[in-house]
């Protein structure tokens, strides 16, 4: 133990502390830098989404009501 700590409180140890410390914050930030890269992918995927359930949403409220409806629709070439 004692061996550890001299190494630690040598210019070595502490340079190896600053590299290990200094590459920690380096993959923070690129981890937060890509994860707002999802998000904004996951957002653009979200609107994509909602905007296409609309669509359906649309379609089935102006869609035909029954089964009888939709015969009509065929007959009448209006489908």
């Amino acid at each position: 133990m004692t061996g550890a700590i001299a190494f630690l409180t040598s210019k070595l140890g502490i340079a190896l502390v600053a590299v290990v410390a200094a590459g920690g914050i380096a993959l923070f930030i690129y981890d937060k830098g890509h994860d707002s890269g999802t998000t904004e992918v996951r957002v653009e995927q979200l609107e994509k989404t909602n905007e296409i359930q609309r669509k359906i949403e649309d379609a089935d409220a102006h869609g035909p009501r029954t089964p009888d409806d939709v015969d009509r629709r065929l007959r009448d070439g209006r489908f």
